[in-house]
Formats: C-alpha cells, structure tokens, sequence
C-alpha cells in the first residue's frame, strides 16, 4: 500500500511521498505551489431567477480588471518602497562592490561611472577586509531575499479574468434578488454550507473574500475548531469540508506521482486547540479518521508533529544527544524532547508537551493591541465609562465561531456605542467593519505586521480599505510589548518540556512558521538553559511534511524500514 504525509496545518498544508528513486518530493497543491492555504470560503446562495444585462456585466468586468491591474501594481510598488527601507537599515556601511569582476557583475551593471565607484571606495581596503565585507554582503542578499519572499505572501496574485467575471456576476445577481434579500442575509455559516456544495478553499478563498467579504462566509484555520465543544451536525460539516480538502490533496498527489494512495500519514498537534483537554483531542482524531476515510484512504496513521520534524535530522543527529524540537505553528505549540543513538539506530520519547498558542494567537494579540485603538478600543463614552471591549474583541477572534456570529449581530450596538462615544470617528471604523465583514483583513493585516516589523525600526499597515488614507504605524518598542503575553506562554511550554524530560537539550531545533520570529528566538536565548546551546532553525513550513512524508515512505515500503513507524494513535 501507498502512504502519502500529509502536514494538515492551521494555516497552510502541504504533502509529499517518495518519487521512484526514493527522494522525498513536495506536491504542487495549487497553481503550482506546494502550500495549500487552510482556509475556507463558503458563498452565500443566491437566487439566480433573473436574467442580468450582460451589457452592464461587460462594463463592469472591464472596471473591476482595471482596479485590480490598479491594486497588483500599488501592491508592487509598496513592496519596492518597503525593499528600499530594508537597505537603508541592513545594507553594509561599505558600498556593495568587490574588486573581483564577477562580484561586480551580480551587484550592478559595469559603467564608466561604476568603476569609477568601485575604485574610489575599495581604495585603501586590504584582502582581509575586502573579504570580510563580501561576506557581509553576501549575508545581507541573502537574508534581504529571505525578506522580499516573506512579503512577497501578502502580494495577492492577480485575479484572473474568470475569477473577477464570476464575483462580477455573483454581485449582479445578489443585486437583482430583491424579493430574495431576507433570505439572502439571514443565512448563516453552516445554512450556507449545508446548501451550496460549492465553497471554496486555499487561494481561491483567499481571492473570493478579498473581491466580495459580504458574498459568504470566510473561515481561517478549520482544523482550530476540531477540538472545540461541537455538536454532532456541526462535527459532520466539519468532516465534510476536511474531507474535500484531502480529496483534493490525494487527487494532487496521485496525478503528481502517477500512483494511488489508499494509506495517509497525517500530522498531529500534542493538543488541538480547544480547552476540552483529551476529549477533544480525541474527538479531533475522530473527525480527521472520518474525513479522511470519505476522501478515499484506507489506512490512516497520526504522527506527532515535532516528533515528524525530527525524523529529518536522522542523517544529522551526533552519536547521541538530547535534541528538543519546538514546532510553533498558527494554532498550536509543541515540544518533544528526544534522545537519538544514531549508531543503535533508536530514538527515544522524553517528553511531549503541547499548547494551545501559535501563530494566530499572536495576530490575534497584535490586531488587539495595535490595531484596534485606531478602532475606538480605549477610549471613553460621554459618562466618561470606557467604551465595552466586547465588540473588539469578537472582531479578533475570527477562529471563534461564536463570537463571529455575535459581531455579525453586533450593528446596533455599535451604533448606539457611536451616539454615546466621545470619539465617534473610531467607533465608525468599527462599524464599517462589521458592516462589511473585514475583519479578517484586519488579521492578514496584523499578520503582515508581524513579519514585517521584524527587521524594521516601524511598519505602517495601510488600511485603505475601512476609510480613505486610513494608516496606522507601529514602532518596534511598542510591538515588543505587544508578544509579551504570547512569547511568555510559548516559554512556559519549553520550560516545561524540559522539567518533564528531567535533561537540558544538547541542541534546539525550531519549525513552524512563528520559529521565524527574531522576537521570539531573542527571548528563548535569554533563558538559563539556552545560553550556551545551539539553536538552529529548521526549515519552517517543510520540516514537518518532510517528516511526515519520510514516516510514509516506510510504510509504503516495510520491508526496508530500518526504524520502527509510529504505531496508529
């Protein structure tokens, strides 16, 4: 049988097995990209019993792909301004130039003007600061790539003409349902989804909600809610939306390797998000099995997620050492510490402990505190109380179901919170927000804010999209405080890994897509224990799918397995 890993992430999937030569290779899941946004668009159904003008339709198409040429473009050169400030801070003091003509080459054409620079500057440099500098600048371009990458994910690609012609004619035909407009806007979630089978989900989501927020229901990270108290019929909902995803993921993957999978080996946090403890760890263990036996797989095996991570160290692990890896995704955080006797070939569990705090969470922390003052949080009403934080916080917590359902319920409170407020102009933000659904904007916002900031002195969101000229800019002083809170709960949970273990670690491997975070590794170095300890990043958003398409291909083939697989949870 066939086993395909498969890393069911938060925010992103991926998934890989092993090609005729025994190399493990990525899947290409979507556009020719091999992350798979986790993320779900479910339309609102629409009444299409009137016929729309196609004459109007063709204007409007012809308008809406002339915004978006307008939106790609602004988006690029935001992206070249923001490239600009990333040299004016990190570049080397020392012009970029070497006095070797194929360095000269990679850096910039060859003027009479340029050579002019280049002797000028490096006159007086000896060979060992000449060489010092190059690898300075080349250290510079590689970590300045490794920037223009991260950005380069809040880019949204352009639409296609198809893409912008269907929103186009879902706008018309919502426009022309009159009769149909109660029914229309009292749809929920879970009527929507039990009525349309065809919702959407990775960067087709991403698209459908960024072109029509208020055509459907935008949901992030499906797999935060799989541990959470669900009823039995929302838990089928839920089945079916996974089981779609991995129906596509297996389809991918057949097509990409040219053979059937009936066996899968799925990731697994030490604890899903939730606060139901092992009960609902299990209950999301039981919707994963079900949904993956309704997408056509066969034999379904977890395996803990840091633990998968650490089976691509195996041709790199010393003799034998202690190795604690700490995998911070956008849900959930999870450290396993390891003794590894790579002579003996044996690997043993030391501890596992995981909580429920990842990448998300600290979006979510961001948009609290750096976003929504500009919102009207803080401030006060005309009796001088403070304005209640409720209706801010239900717009943050877009992995909870509830509090969306309130804040999409939320109009005439807010709006009685503006006739009372001191500052109305914040509140009317509020409002547009909840008007227009855009809070998950906000969170890609605060996302970006997140990446960004990182290695800038300040980043600036521009939050057009609520009110003209809207921005809001952040030092880097200021966002430290803000990941107080996070930064401590992910300690804590180190921390604790190794009391369990009862051995410091030898090294610290770190995966996940938080891992990158200069904040965060900042405060794990300051611990005691890590002073005088490596700590190496791993690859963030593949180490784990490696793993979990290396714990696959020793399924797939038993008989030259030289370690043990997992035994099924």
């Amino acid at each position: 049988m066939n086993y395909l890993g498969v890393d069911f992430g938060t925010s992103n999937c991926v998934a890989c097995a092993h090609d005729s030569h025994g190399e493990i290779q990525f899947v290409p899941l979507e556009n020719g990209q091999i992350i798979l946004p986790t993320v779900l668009f479910v339309p609102r159904v629409l009444d299409n019993s009137r016929d729309i003008d196609e004459t109007e339709l063709e204007k409007r198409v012809q308008q809406s792909i002339a915004e978006e040429k307008r939106r790609f473009n602004l988006d690029q050169l935001e992206l070249e301004s923001i490239l600009v400030n990333f040299d004016a801070n990190h570049k080397p003091r020392a012009l970029a130039l070497a006095n070797k003509s194929n360095r000269i080459e990679q850096l910039q054409p060859l003027t009479t003007a340029t050579l002019s620079n280049i002797a000028q500057d490096t006159q007086g440099l000896d060979e060992q600061n000449l060489s010092l500098y190059e690898k300075e600048l080349d250290a510079f371009h590689q970590e300045k790539n490794q920037y223009r990458e991260k950005q380069l994910q809040f880019i949204r690609p352009l639409a296609t003409e198809s893409s912008i012609r269907n929103s186009v004619i879902a706008s018309m035909q919502r426009e022309l349902s009159e009769e149909a407009e109660a029914k229309y806007w009292n749809q929920t979630f879970f009527s929507a989804l039990n009525s349309n089978t065809a919702y959407l989900f990775g960067q087709e989501a991403i698209h459908a909600y960024a072109e029509d927020p208020l055509g459907g229901f935008y949901l992030r990270s499906p797999k935060t809610f799989l541990g959470a108290d669900l009823k039995k019929e929302y838990q089928e909902f839920f089945i079916k939306i996974i089981a779609s995803i991995l129906t596509h993921i297996k389809k991918q993957s057949e097509t990409f390797f040219s053979r059937e999978f009936k066996g899968i080996v799925l990731g697994r946090p030490i604890n899903y998000h939730g606060t139901r403890g092992e009960v609902g760890n299990e209950q999301a263990l039981e919707l994963m099995r079900s949904a993956s036996v309704l997408s056509g797989f066969e034999d379904i095996h977890f395996y803990f997620e840091p633990q998968a991570a650490a089976l691509t160290l195996q041709d790199h692990a010393e003799p034998q050492q202690n190795i604690l890896i700490i995998d911070i995704g956008g849900g959930t955080t999870d450290c396993s510490m390891l003794n590894i006797d790579a002579k003996h070939q044996k690997r043993e569990v030391l501890a596992n402990v995981g909580a429920r705090i990842g990448g998300t969470d600290f979006d979510q922390s961001i948009a609290w505190s750096a976003l929504m003052p500009s919102f009207g949080k803080g401030t006060f009403l005309k009796n001088n109380l403070p304005v209640p934080v409720q209706p801010f916080l239900d717009a943050i917590s877009t992995r909870d179901l509830p509090a969306q359902i309130k804040f999409r319920q939320s109009n005439y409170e807010i709006t009685n919170l503006i006739k009372d407020a001191q500052q109305p102009e914040l509140l009317k933000r509020l409002l547009i927000t909840q008007e227009l659904q855009l809070q998950h904007k906000l969170l890609i916002e605060s996302e970006r804010l997140k990446i960004g900031i990182s290695n800038q002195k300040s980043f600036t969101n521009d939050l057009s999209f609520i009110e003209p000229g809207f921005k809001v800019s952040t030092e880097h002083p200021h966002f430290l405080g803000y990941l107080a809170r996070p930064i401590k709960q992910i300690v804590d949970v180190v921390l604790e890994s190794i009391l369990i273990a009862k051995v410091q670690p030898d090294v610290v491997y770190l995966t996940g897509g938080m891992s990158q975070s200069k904040e965060l590794i900042d405060e794990l170095r300051k611990l005691p224990l890590f002073v005088d300890k490596r700590i190496i990043k791993m690859e963030s958003m593949a180490s784990v799918g490696k793993g979990l398409g290396i714990a696959a291909r020793e399924m797939s083939n038993p008989t030259k397995v030289k370690r043990s697989p997992k035994k099924r949870l």
